[in-house]
């Protein structure tokens, strides 16, 4: 796209950059250095809606980041981003337990993961809430079963799935990390 200046000379133009607004850097800032809580941001993406998902996780605290990602295929949930979403919580629990004994991080008292999927709080379901989808009940049931060995091998440490709601996704470095990881596991570009 060009604008025309005055002398009918053609200048291409940018885009602004948005700056994050003070408040965000420091919440940023924040979540980095805390020393109570583990942080993870959990995301998907679909490869032309191929049934190939990329998932990406990023976990953040103490001063340190990890960031995770790798291709999963399931042709029979093609377009079911839903699918992808729980995939990528039940990917960031599965090295959960890497991160913390890697000896680079004290044992945290809480670990918060984040999702960007509205529904997340109902993995707690047992039917979970898609009838004609028994697959992602049963990564539901595998991530409960998760939740339930992590809670007793780590009694002191509270275990947390949560939504990530659009206040918390804007101006966040890690979230954009998570989806730019999950773009980068199945050769998409990454998100600006």
């Amino acid at each position: 796209m060009y604008q025309v200046n005055g002398n009918g000379d053609k200048a291409a133009l940018h885009r602004e950059q948005k700056v994050p607004p003070k408040e965000a850097r420091e919440r940023a800032d924040n979540w980095l250095w805390d020393q109570e809580v583990l942080r993870v941001f959990v995301d998907a993406s679909e490869l032309k809606r191929q049934g190939i998902f990329g998932l990406g996780a990023i976990y953040i605290g103490q001063g340190c980041t990890f960031v995770k990602s790798k291709k999963h295929y399931n042709s029979s949930m093609q377009t079911v981003s839903i699918y992808g979403e729980i995939m990528a919580v039940d990917f960031a629990l599965q090295h959960l337990d890497f991160v913390m004994n890697d000896n680079l991080i004290t044992a945290p008292s809480k670990v918060i993961i984040n999702s960007d999927w509205n529904g997340i709080d109902l993995v707690h379901d047992e039917d979970m809430l898609l009838e004609k989808f028994p697959t992602i009940n049963d990564v539901a049931k595998k991530i409960n079963k998760k939740l339930e060995l992590f809670s007793h091998s780590n009694p002191d440490i509270d275990l947390i799935v949560s939504y990530l709601n659009s206040d918390e996704k804007r101006y966040n470095p890690f979230y954009k990390a998570a989806h730019n990881a999950s773009r980068k596991a199945i050769g998409l570009s990454r998100m600006r």
